[in-house]
């Protein structure tokens, strides 16, 4: 979730400007970037609804809430966010299975 933006005097001047940097805005991007701006969202949703996530999730599943569609949206931050953290979990794991011991 990479963040892109332009002033005036910025702007590209052509399709494949924009592309390009957004490719680029892209290859720069983490799973920790996009879990950070997932959290941020989230939080967001928490406050504006008074109720956490995990309850949330709960209620709307249950179709206690509706189909609004910011609900959706939140729904869909809370899958996206859970599938990152597990990505980072799996990255974590593999770079503690083989990170080489430092010795003191």
């Amino acid at each position: 979730m990479s963040h892109v933006s332009y002033r005036a005097g910025t702007m590209p001047h052509s399709g494949e400007e924009l592309r390009q940097a957004l490719r680029q805005a892209l290859d720069r991007a983490t799973p920790l970037d996009d879990l950070v701006q997932l959290i941020r969202a989230l939080t967001q949703y928490e406050i504006r609804y008074g109720m956490s996530s995990s309850s949330f999730l709960a209620r709307f599943e249950a179709g206690e809430l509706g189909d609004d569609t910011d609900l959706i949206r939140w729904a869909n931050k809370i899958e996206i966010y859970e599938e990152t953290k597990a990505e980072l979990d799996q990255i974590v794991e593999l770079v503690e299975a083989y990170a080489v011991p430092v010795m003191v």
